[in-house]
């Protein structure tokens, strides 16, 4: 009985602390859902939409599709893969890293570089056009 008495005044506060526990959610995940990044020489895109990842280029032989295995925000930016059987993908963003394209002379707000199967590195720019000389 005298230790039942003494457990009685520490049970509230055992129950309040599993209660508080519980009540915590998990951190909802930062992904990009819409992002376009292009290079020159040879000329290639990248489109990712939702959960996607289109890849077009000049050699239109070479264009796939595929679903974003992994996305993660990284200290300077992202970091995209996908990848299948045939082809894969990975896109290094830096954000606030600002890039011209070249041929246009638009400014963009990201640098991009994109290791394509079968094509190596391919560097270009990506994200909010800054700057547009034609549409002025």
């Amino acid at each position: 009985m005298k230790n039942i008495l003494l457990i009685m005044p520490v049970l509230p506060l055992f129950l309040v602390a599993c209660g508080e526990g519980a009540q915590e959610q998990p951190a909802a995940e930062e992904k990009l859902t819409e992002y376009k990044a292009i290079g020159t020489e040879p000329g290639w895109t990248v489109d990712i939409k939702g959960d996607q990842i289109v890849y077009t280029s000049q050699e239109a032989s070479n264009d796939f599709s595929l679903p974003v295995q992994r996305m993660k925000k990284t200290a300077t930016g992202w970091e995209v893969k996908g990848f299948s059987d045939q082809h894969n993908i990975t896109l290094t963003i830096t954000s606030g890293e600002e890039c011209n394209d070249g041929m246009s002379d638009r400014v963009y707000a990201d640098t991009v570089r994109t290791a394509v199967s079968n094509r190596g590195y391919l560097d270009g720019c990506g994200g909010e056009i800054l700057s547009d000389p034609e549409a002025s």
